[in-house]
């Protein structure tokens, strides 16, 4: 059972630190629908999304569809997000060698 305004609350929250705001209005739409399922389904990833994790999972989205025809975009670009969130954590990971 979820508690209905604690989460339009978290994700109005996780809007304002991704700054899905920045982006215009046709696609801030997708983004926050995306933004709302990815809430649901990866609960404690979603909460690290930022606005390089967008800019990021839009660029792999556009490099993928100019290459090949995605079928179901919705679900392409919500696993780009996840994708973006993950990649950003490996990278912040590795070691820089002085």
């Amino acid at each position: 059972m979820t508690d209905r305004p604690t989460d339009l609350s978290n994700i109005n929250e996780i809007y304002q630190l991704s700054g899905v705001e920045y982006f215009n209005d046709s696609i801030r739409g997708i983004l926050q629908e995306e933004i709302k399922d990815i809430y649901y389904s990866h609960r404690a990833l979603i909460f690290k999304l930022r606005l390089k994790h967008l800019d990021r999972a839009i660029y792999k989205y556009r490099n993928a569809k100019e290459k090949t025809h995605i079928f179901n975009t919705k679900q392409y670009l919500k696993a780009c997000i996840v994708s973006a969130i993950l990649e950003t954590q490996l990278e912040e990971l590795e070691p820089i060698e002085v």
